[in-house]
């Protein structure tokens, strides 16, 4: 779950004896372009901040929407408070549209309509400086992976209306080459199957590499790569995980499509985090014995909007600590709309690289089962 506090800003604030109190998500933007700052000693007037991620890929989409407002006051007394930081149930009206060269269109394949109205709703998020409490506005309409979205807030108490807009972006295609293409997880028994229908990671030397072509208005293309298992105790119960390892994001040069693409790793530096993981954060030692399951490869693609998003919020490395503030909202409202995609397929893991990891220190020290079902006699 994304951390969505910004203690620096709440300190600033209260040493000049005002309160910020914006719950931003993370998505107020320090940006160092000068578009669109945000005047928080300005006469006050109740403004919103927005965290909205569009995906296609998902079954929900949901926006974030707080309050914004700088007046007197202890700013971390009035972070908890749920009243101060969310707007009341039906204040704010929400909407999204959808534009395709430049005329409006269906914002989801599932109506003719052209404004999708989301339902608001109450979820509950990790503890910190800000009230758990939180109002989100959704919807469980399927949304297009192409055309530009705009956002609609209305606050029907001062009728006043927020607006945004996205370009969205298709999912990278499963391609041609392994592991991104078929077939995947799970792969049905039979010894005439060749080997390129299964993961075998046991040459830990070879330089692998993901290969795909970019997606028209994508900018920043993000991988990770999970390996799940299933622990077996000495209750007899067993209990399923993964481990996970995030690689550096590359980015196209152009926002053409059609440009190839690639993540480049080698099975050492993956399994060796897998096993670094494992052995640092689940070396319970009520564990019997490991199964490995599958491997995950899951590749998001992103626009630029939401690299801006996660730009703003890298630690600064210039001695001014101070950026201006930065907003793609408009009417002086702070935060982020932006999109991005994501393709996720599974591997099936070849026998060999299960005997591999029964067998070879250090991996077989975590305890994994041999394709067999049965444990190694040997670990060398």
């Amino acid at each position: 779950m994304i951390n969505f506090q910004n203690t620096y800003i709440l300190k600033k604030l209260k040493s000049k004896h005002f309160a910020f109190y914006v719950f931003i998500f993370t998505t107020i933007l320090f940006f160092t372009t000068c578009k669109n700052k945000l005047n928080i000693l300005a006469p006050y007037k109740e403004l919103v901040s927005v965290y909205a991620i569009l995906n296609p890929q998902e079954n929900y989409q949901y926006i974030r929407i707080n309050k914004v407002f700088a007046g007197e006051g202890n700013a971390y007394d009035m972070a908890q408070n749920k009243d101060t930081i969310n707007f009341p149930a039906g204040q704010l009206q929400v909407s999204l549209k959808r534009k395709v060269n430049g005329s409006y269109a269906p914002v989801s394949p599932l109506s003719s309509s052209i404004e999708l109205f989301l339902r608001d709703t109450v979820l509950y998020t990790q503890s910190g400086t800000f009230n758990k409490e939180q109002r989100f506005y959704y919807t469980n309409q399927k949304i297009y992976p192409s055309g530009t979205y705009e956002l609609y807030i209305k606050d029907t108490k001062t009728n006043t209306t927020f607006t945004a807009s996205t370009t969205m972006i298709d999912s990278v295609k499963p391609g041609y080459t392994q592991p991104l293409a078929p077939p995947y997880y799970p792969v049905t028994p039979d010894p005439n199957n060749p080997p390129y229908y299964y993961l075998d990671l046991s040459n830990l030397t070879v330089t692998r590499d993901v290969r795909f072509k970019s997606e028209p208005n994508a900018y920043m293309y993000e991988m990770y790569v999970q390996m799940h298992y299933i622990d077996s105790l000495i209750d007899h119960s067993t209990k399923a995980k993964y481990v996970e390892n995030k690689y550096t994001a590359i980015f196209s040069n152009t926002l053409n499509g059609g440009e190839d693409m690639k993540f480049s790793y080698t099975s050492n530096q993956l399994l060796n985090s897998f096993y670094l993981s494992i052995l640092n954060k689940d070396n319970d030692p009520n564990i019997l014995f490991r199964r490995i399951v599958k491997f995950d490869y899951i590749i998001y693609a992103a626009n630029y909007d939401y690299y801006v998003f996660l730009q703003s919020n890298m630690p600064s490395t210039s001695v001014a600590q101070d950026k201006p503030i930065y907003s793609n909202i408009s009417n002086g409202a702070v935060g982020i709309f932006a999109a991005r995609s994501r393709i996720h397929v599974s591997k099936h893991p070849a026998n060999s690289f299960i005997y591999f990891l029964a067998t070879t220190k250090p991996f077989c020290n975590l305890n994994f089962l041999n394709y067999d079902g049965n444990p190694s006699p040997s670990c060398n």
